[in-house]
C-alpha cells in the first residue's frame, strides 16, 4: 500500500447526503487488517460501534474492546486456507460487513458481485462470500450466547 493506511467511506442514507464523508466520532462500522490503519481511524468509529479486526494483524486494547462491538475474524487467513486464495480477502470482508451491518441486501450484493468480476473468477468469488458469510454469523451467535 503505497502512501500509507487508506479509508474508505461510504455512507448509507435514505435521504440526500450532502457531505459525502464520514464524520469523525460518527463512524458505525470499521473493518481492519492493519494495524496502523486502525491505530490512525478507530477514533472516528462511535462508541458502540462494530469493529472487526484480523486478530493476526490487528491488536485491540482491552479500553477498545470494551468500547466497540468488537469482532476477530482472521480474514486473510480464511481467504488463504479455507477459499484457497488470499486474493479473495477483500470478497471474504464484503460478506463479513453485509452479515454484520445488515445495511444492504446479500442477493443484490451478490448479484452485482457477479457482474463485475470475470467469469472465471464467479465461483472463486461466491465461494469466497459464503465462507466469510458463514464465518461473520457464527461471530454473531457466539456474540448473542454470552
Amino acid at each position: 500500500m503505497r502512501g500509507g493506511p487508506t479509508k474508505v467511506d461510504i455512507i448509507l442514507s435514505p435521504h440526500e447526503i450532502i457531505y459525502p464523508y464520514a464524520k469523525e466520532g460518527e463512524i458505525d462500522f470499521m473493518l481492519s487488517v492493519a494495524q496502523s490503519s486502525y491505530q490512525l481511524f478507530k477514533n472516528d468509529v462511535k462508541e458502540g460501534g462494530v469493529v472487526v479486526v484480523d486478530p493476526n494483524l490487528v491488536q485491540p486494547t482491552p479500553e477498545d474492546e470494551a468500547k466497540f462491538q468488537l469482532y476477530k475474524l482472521p480474514i486473510i487467513t480464511i481467504a488463504k486456507e479455507e477459499v484457497g486464495n488470499i486474493v479473495t480477502q477483500s470478497v471474504v470482508a464484503l460478506a463479513v460487513t453485509v452479515v454484520l451491518t445488515g445495511c444492504v441486501d446479500k442477493e443484490q450484493v451478490l448479484k452485482t458481485m457477479v457482474s463485475k468480476v470475470p467469469a472465471k473468477v464467479v465461483e472463486l468469488n461466491k465461494k469466497a462470500f459464503e465462507v466469510g458469510e458463514a464465518h461473520a454469523l457464527k461471530a454473531l451467535a457466539a456474540r448473542k450466547i454470552s
